[in-house]
């Protein structure tokens, strides 16, 4: 029997096409199996930038190598894998930076990122931390890869140790570059531009240094600050525009009043007009010489208040304020002087001598024990019944009317300038009366802050009481503070009623 050739070939084709599918198929799968396995190879030796793409069993290495030596343990990683023939190697080496910067700045509700990066793992990294940090910000990150990074452990805790103090800013910028930090921008807040200050000075990460610092407290309106004499201390409080200004001010304190002890209660603030520290120091060598001296510089005006011991004196500290006040600021001048004592009655001219009949002789009087001169004689009965009803009027007056102040100030409120105006005219109708004018506060907050506040705003009071006509030497500021409250301290409404000014009114 003749075997037909032709009858094979229509059976073996079909089996060379089932074949070659079969082989094409097995080598995809042989392809995707080590483009996995080397991927993962890479990624665990922290060589994500690289990529190798396979033909069959030999591979092609692609990628910009953040090292020099990156591209050879690339390599290496992938020839350890089983199955690899043979690696062609075409990377490059990613550009060297001559000056390693990196940068993000605030703006709003936006971070921005710009510079270099030294790896695709570290870009991530960053990218993590700043997330973190700024939650809910739109984040632009315009950051490139380049090799040249100084040491790439410390350059990372650079870059986090400057993201945070960002968080602290209401809009600035932090820089490194190389290993050296320049921060700009406004702080927060006081806490927050003290922390950011402490950071600085003993917080950096070891290798990472300061080259700038231009981190200002935050803008405060109105800039206000005080200086207050009560109980043989000067407190200084309010805000001051920098360290040197605060310097200066406690050195003219202590060049004033070198024997009265001084509290410092000021706290960082930016807004301070030009001229702002020279007026607070020359308001600062005044006050040595005045009874219940007082200065207060709100923004532009600078008042100044206290009793001299004489007129002269009293002019003299006003001519030497007003030749110290920078052009930009203007003074409130509030100064009084002492009244003189009253002269004694000119003697009575004696009548001629014929008219003059001889005395008739006496009997010495019994000798009379006399009051030691630092004992005053008690008032008179009819005194003290007209000093009662001069309180009682002025009492009446204040609990009937308003007295008001701006929040957390001894500014009096307009609304409060028609009581005030009938308190000066129940005053002038008490002639020879000494008038205790006094602040109280509430027990909410700091017990020293409330007494400084309650006695500002009484002293507020009297120089209202003074530029209605009132003599200054009548009237007498006072600040208890929270120590004689009217009602207990545990409601809203029971804590307004312990804020007021009171009235008490004695005998000369």
């Amino acid at each position: 029997m003749r075997c037909n050739w032709w009858r094979w070939l229509w059976g073996i084709i079909p089996l060379l096409v089932l074949s070659w599918v079969a082989v094409q198929a097995e080598h995809g799968r042989m392809e995707r199996d080590l483009s996995e396995r080397g991927r993962l190879a890479l990624a665990a030796g922290g060589l994500n930038w690289a990529m190798a793409e396979f033909k069959g069993r030999d591979a092609v290495l692609t990628g910009r190598a953040p090292q020099e030596g990156d591209p050879a343990r690339a390599g290496e990683a992938l020839g350890s894998l089983y199955g690899v023939r043979v690696i062609d190697t075409r990377t490059t080496l990613l550009d060297k930076a001559e000056k390693y910067v990196w940068a993000a700045s605030r703006r709003n509700n936006r971070i921005r990122l710009t510079g270099y990066a030294p790896s695709i793992n570290a870009r991530q990294a960053i990218l993590g931390v700043t997330k973190a940090s700024f939650p809910g910000f739109e984040l632009v990150d315009r950051t490139t890869l380049a090799r040249g990074v100084p040491a790439t452990d410390v350059w990372l805790a650079g870059v986090s140790f400057a993201l945070k103090q960002l968080t602290s800013l209401k809009r600035g910028d932090v820089r490194l570059e190389d290993l050296t930090l320049t921060i700009n921008g406004e702080a927060e807040d006081i806490p927050a531009y003290r922390s950011v200050k402490q950071a600085l000075v003993g917080g950096l990460p070891r290798g990472i240094s300061v080259n700038q610092d231009n981190v200002t407290p935050p803008i405060v309106s109105p800039f206000t600050w005080s200086a207050q004499m009560t109980q043989g201390r000067l407190v200084l409080a309010g805000y001051v525009p920098s360290d040197a200004a605060r310097e200066q001010i406690i050195a003219g304190a202590k060049a004033g009043l070198p024997a009265t002890l001084i509290e410092d209660r000021m706290e960082p603030g930016e807004g301070a007009p030009q001229g702002w520290t020279a007026a607070a120091v020359a308001a600062l060598k005044q006050l040595a010489q005045l009874e219940g001296g007082g200065a207060e510089l709100k923004d532009t005006v600078l008042t100044v208040s206290g009793l001299a011991p004489e007129p002269a004196a009293a002019e003299a500290m006003r001519t030497a304020l007003r030749g110290a006040m920078p052009p930009s600021i203007r003074l409130n001048d509030q100064i009084k002087a002492r009244e003189p004592p009253a002269a004694p009655p000119p003697p009575q001219a004696p009548a001629p001598e014929a008219s003059i009949a001889p005395p008739a002789p006496k009997e010495p009087a019994p000798p009379v024990a006399t009051v030691p001169d630092a004992t005053a004689p008690p008032p008179r009965p009819e005194a003290v019944i007209k000093a009662r009803a001069c309180e009682e009027k002025l009492s009446s007056l204040a609990v009937s009317g308003t007295i008001i102040f701006a929040l957390s100030s001894a500014e009096l409120e307009s609304a409060s300038f028609p009581t005030l105006d009938k308190l000066a005219d129940a005053a002038k109708t008490c002639p020879g009366m000494q008038i205790e004018v006094a602040g109280h506060a509430s027990a909410e907050g700091n017990p020293e802050l409330n007494q400084q506040l309650s006695l500002r705003r009484a002293q507020s009071v009297v120089a209202y009481l003074v530029n209605a006509g009132v003599e200054a030497a009548r009237l007498q500021p006072i600040g208890y503070g929270s120590t004689r409250p009217v009602a207990p301290n545990d409601t809203s409404e029971n804590m307004a009623k312990n804020r007021r000014i009171e009235f008490a009114v004695r005998p000369k």
